[in-house]
């Protein structure tokens, strides 16, 4: 039974518009039919049945030629799979929303949430937004205008929070630092404070010493699959970790991992990952499998193979002017004589005309020009007439 083809409604509609999002949580637990939770592949009783709750649960589909969907019970052919959820036990980056995040970090209060812009520039950049016929250029240079005014305030025009300096850690993949007092001195006030109440979270809780400096400032399955499971395992590690209160360095070199796993499933070709965490083995994630030549739009989509059918380059020349087309060389043959006297007479301002006549054997090429006398245009036909005259149908003539 093959797939059920697309079908046309019952009246034309028109689409007004196209949006892209990202799910939320709920969204997502909503549109799902189980619950990821297990971390192996298979049950273990050596008949390699996926593992219930795991991420090749059949609930969400089969791989198998010889086993048909939980869910909707169509085989491997027919089944357009079932979606699934794996729920984080500690909160994560998107890499692919990273740099944004740290955009729109160096614009907004970390307290309030507000754009730190005072309320009359506020309203000045609204004003210009709003305008329909603004262009994606002007839009981008009004986005840098407002970036570079905001991350110049250090301090809230609303809640009058302190802000500082939003960046990349250099000291851990995808970690970002917000360097709140960095123009302050360790006698001020504010700096105090919040030594104070540090040293007082240290006292109950030994293991936070080592982060103060850090908070001032192979069974042959697919990559993914692999991918799913190492989260899981690292999701399992940090939830025994935290339930048993395990020690505050385990839970953050867990969590780590388990960003750096997230980031590696969407964007495998992430670069900086620090030496001691890289993987042994490199896979291709979701970005890999969409991009490129090799990918799902190119790939796939795009690309078509039909019989009998060839292709050919076409490049410009640089030497042409806009209003001008590539020459064409034709060899000279009784059947196409009277048609070659015609272009050498009109030559080559007028279309369609010769640009110049060449003899095989002969190294210099007769350049036709529109201020060519009666006289030159006669020996270029004089030429063509030798040439079929002694069998020698070799001239070449170029026309626009």
């Amino acid at each position: 039974m093959p797939k059920e083809q697309y079908r046309e409604t019952d009246f034309g509609r028109k689409i007004s518009h196209v949006t892209f999002n990202v799910d939320s949580a709920s969204d997502i637990q909503q549109a799902a039919h189980i619950r990821v939770i297990t971390k192996n592949l298979y049950a273990q009783d050596g008949q390699r049945v996926p593992a219930a709750y795991g991420v090749l649960d059949r609930r969400m589909g089969t791989n198998q030629k010889n086993a048909n969907c939980d869910t909707c019970g169509l085989g491997l052919a027919e089944c357009v799979g079932h979606y699934g959820y794996i729920e984080l036990a500690l909160p994560v980056f998107h890499v692919g929303y990273f740099r944004s995040i740290i955009t729109i970090l160096q614009s907004i209060c970390k307290e309030c949430s507000k754009v730190m812009l005072q309320e009359n520039v506020k309203r000045s950049f609204r004003r210009k937004f709003m305008n329909p016929e603004l262009s994606y250029l002007h839009k981008k240079a009004l986005r840098a205008a407002v970036l570079k005014k905001a991350k110049t305030c250090t301090k809230c025009p609303y809640c009058e929070s302190l802000n500082g300096i939003v960046k990349k850690s250099s000291a851990g993949i995808l970690k970002i630092i917000h360097d709140k007092y960095r123009n302050k001195k360790p006698t001020d006030p504010l700096v105090q404070k919040v030594l104070h109440e540090f040293h007082e979270a240290k006292e109950s809780n030994k293991e936070l010493a080592a982060m103060i400096n850090s908070g001032l400032i192979i069974e042959n399955e697919d990559d993914l699959t692999m991918k799913q499971s190492e989260i899981l395992l690292i999701n399992d590690v940090i939830a025994r970790h935290i339930a048993s209160g395990g020690k505050t360095e385990l839970v953050q070199e867990d969590w780590d991992y388990l960003q750096l796993h997230v980031a590696l499933y969407i964007n495998s070709e992430l670069s900086g990952i620090p030496l001691a965490m890289q993987p042994k083995k490199p896979g291709r994630g979701l970005v890999q499998r969409l991009k490129g030549k090799q990918g799902r739009f190119r790939g796939n989509l795009s690309g078509k193979r039909v019989d009998f059918s060839s292709r050919t380059v076409i490049s410009p020349d640089p030497n042409l002017q806009i209003q001008e087309i590539l020459t064409y060389p034709e060899r000279v043959f009784p059947a196409n004589l009277q048609w070659l006297r015609r272009l050498v007479r009109s030559g080559p301002d007028h279309h369609p005309g010769a640009n110049y006549v060449q003899q095989r054997g002969l190294p210099h090429k007769k350049f036709l020009n529109s201020d060519q006398s009666i006289q030159s245009v006669e020996k270029s036909l004089e030429l063509l007439n030798i040439a079929i005259y002694k069998g020698q149908c070799v001239i070449m003539v170029s026309y626009n």
